[in-house]
């Protein structure tokens, strides 16, 4: 009897348990953030520019809405949000943080970033993109000019993701980017992007000194810095090499070869000289012709001074790169955390940055050609 009675009531309660969440959320009610831009104000304050997509199938316009505020702090400028919408506020979808490039310059976005290390329901996997020029100003001209496009949001992030898998950026979401910030030894980088009338473009990356933008970089150096930093393996990097040409050889295509390039090691060498870090930076690289002109590379000869030449030519681009990132003191290889773990107390006796500028950095390069297709 006892047993028909359990059996009973597990039949009762089993369904009420198995019946779903009960914490019912209407998307519909909701508005979801996906974009954040930030910028100067006057007085210190921020511009802040939100994007919200439109999810209400009665609504024509669903590529989404736009909301611009000024406040002194991040979090405040959502409060104001809350009090222009008729919707529940969600940040935890958001994307993309866009930081104007004077911004980023005045060493702002590691303090407006707190609010996601507080807050856990803000999205620490964000992107953090420097434009350039006004974020607003672009969130406005993607709405209107490229309609022909999926959702910004969607848009801007496929752009994103397509440049770190071309080696031409480094991928900066803003959990890494605060915890570099944090870092003694390392500096920031972070991709750029532009609006054009038709189209938007990742233009490069930008490079940090400590919290400020120092500098930047185009798309061509990024896939050099990135050999440098980590690997380029299982990246596809196009590197454009001039190639030894004739006098009469005046067209692009005879003076210029489209290599792709794939990492096989770096290794990277610290010692303490005269007071002053010595660094040594190794880099094995092979590729194939991606674009060469007509001749004959199945000859060894000509395979060899080829070999030869682009090897150079990296070697050259890749210590006029390292000359530039140490003119501006931005250090995104990270070697001042390499010289903190091997020469500590070196390290803590002085200022890395004013250090790094005068270190001596040698690039070393390897290159092999290993394919140039089947063309003879």
């Amino acid at each position: 009897m006892y047993k028909g009675i359990k059996k009973f009531a597990l039949l009762v309660v089993i369904p009420f348990i198995l019946c779903g969440c009960w914490d019912e959320v209407l998307v519909e009610k909701i508005a979801f953030l996906t974009i954040l831009g930030v910028e100067s104000a006057p007085q210190g304050n921020l511009n802040v520019t939100y994007a919200m997509p439109v999810v209400d199938p009665d609504v024509t316009n669903s590529r989404g809405e736009l909301i611009d505020t000024q406040t002194n702090l991040l979090r405040m400028s959502t409060e104001t949000l809350n009090r222009r919408s008729g919707k529940k506020i969600m940040a935890g979808k958001i994307q993309l943080m866009l930081y104007s490039k004077e911004f980023a310059g005045e060493g702002r976005i590691a303090d407006t970033n707190s609010i996601f290390e507080r807050d856990p329901s803000n999205a620490v996997l964000a992107w953090v993109v420097i434009v350039d020029g006004s974020p607003r100003s672009l969130m406005y001209q993607t709405e209107d000019n490229l309609k022909d496009k999926p959702r910004p949001s969607t848009y801007m992030n496929a752009l994103l993701e397509r440049s770190v898998s071309t080696g031409n950026i480094n991928e900066t979401r803003v959990f890494n980017y605060d915890l570099i910030s944090m870092a003694p030894g390392i500096d920031n980088t972070a991709p750029m992007i532009k609006i054009t009338d038709k189209s938007l473009e990742v233009t490069g990356s930008a490079l940090f000194s400590g919290e400020k933008m120092v500098g930047n970089i185009n798309a061509q150096d990024g896939g050099l810095l990135t050999a440098m930093m980590k690997t380029l393996k299982h990246k596809k990097y196009t590197y454009n090499a001039s190639i030894p040409s004739s006098a009469k050889e005046t067209y692009s295509e005879k003076q210029n070869s489209a290599i792709q390039l794939s990492q096989n090691s770096k290794k990277i060498n610290i010692s303490i000289k005269n007071n002053k870090p010595v660094v040594d930076i190794y880099l094995d690289l092979s590729g194939y012709a991606d674009e060469y002109k007509w001749d004959h590379l199945n000859d060894e000869q000509e395979i060899k001074k080829l070999n030869d030449h682009v090897q150079e030519q990296l070697r050259q681009d890749c210590q006029k790169l390292i000359g530039y990132i140490q003119n501006i003191q931005s250090d995104p290889i990270g070697i001042g955390d390499m010289v903190r773990a091997k020469h500590n107390s070196y390290f803590k006796k002085v200022n890395w940055h004013t250090v790094y500028k005068q270190a001596k950095i040698n690039i070393h390069v390897k290159f092999k050609l290993v394919d140039y297709g089947d063309i003879q």
